[in-house]
C-alpha cells in the first residue's frame, strides 16, 4: 500500500534536460510534491506526473542554471537537480529541477535521498578506473590516458560523463556518489 511520507508546495521544472542536452523554453511551474514510500509526484492542477525511486539516478543541490532563474533566488540550497531515467526508460536521462525555500529543500533531499538508499550507479571499467585515478589526486588527462593506455578523447569523455552522473564536479573533485561509488568498487576486489 501506497503511503505519503510528504508533501510541499515548490516550484519545479520536470525535463529540464535530456541527457546531456538542455531546453531552454522551459519555466517553473508552482506546484506541489508528494513524496510517497514508492514514488515522487509533482502535481499541476489535476496532473501528476511521477517517477519511482528506483529510476532516480542521482540528487544534488546546484547554484545556478543558465537562463533559467528560479523564483526563490540562487542561493546554492534552495535548487535540486534530481537525475532519473527517462519513465523507466533507462537508455536516457531527465534532469528535473526542484526549488523552495532553503528549510523545504533541505528536508526534501533528506527524504529524497533516504528513499533511494544507498544506490549505485552502474557504470563501464574504464569509468571505474578513470573514478579511482581521480580519486587519487590524478586530474592530468594526459597522465590518465598513458596510465590506462587510451586515447585523451576518451579520457575526456568518460570524464564529461563521469561529471553527467553527478560521481565528479566540474572541477574534477569526487561527490558524495561518487565516494560511495569508490568505495563500492574497492570492496569488490
Amino acid at each position: 500500500m501506497e503511503k505519503l511520507i510528504a508533501q510541499a508546495q515548490v516550484y519545479y521544472i520536470f525535463g529540464y534536460g535530456r541527457d546531456r542536452s538542455t531546453y531552454d523554453d522551459k519555466k517553473w511551474v508552482l506546484g506541489r510534491i508528494y513524496l510517497t514510500n514508492k514514488r515522487v509526484l509533482f502535481k499541476k492542477m489535476d496532473r501528476f506526473i511521477e517517477i519511482k525511486y528506483e529510476d532516480i539516478v542521482s540528487i544534488e543541490e546546484k547554484d545556478k542554471y543558465p537562463r533559467v532563474s528560479p523564483p526563490m533566488g540562487w542561493s546554492r540550497g534552495n535548487i535540486l537537480e534530481v537525475k532519473h531515467y527517462e519513465f523507466g526508460d533507462k537508455r536516457h536521462i531527465l534532469t528535473s529541477l526542484i526549488s523552495a525555500n532553503f528549510d523545504v529543500t533541505l528536508k526534501l533531499r533528506a527524504i529524497l535521498t533516504r528513499m533511494i538508499g544507498e544506490k549505485v550507479v552502474e557504470i563501464s571499467e574504464k569509468h571505474k578506473k578513470v573514478l579511482l585515478l581521480l580519486y587519487m589526486g590524478v586530474k592530468d588527462n594526459i597522465i590518465i590516458s598513458y596510465l590506462l593506455d587510451m586515447k585523451i578523447g576518451d579520457i575526456e569523455k568518460i570524464i564529461e560523463d563521469l561529471k553527467f552522473r553527478g560521481l565528479i564536479s566540474s572541477d574534477l573533485i569526487i561527490t558524495a556518489e561518487g565516494t560511495r561509488m569508490v568505495d563500492e568498487i574497492r570492496r569488490r576486489e
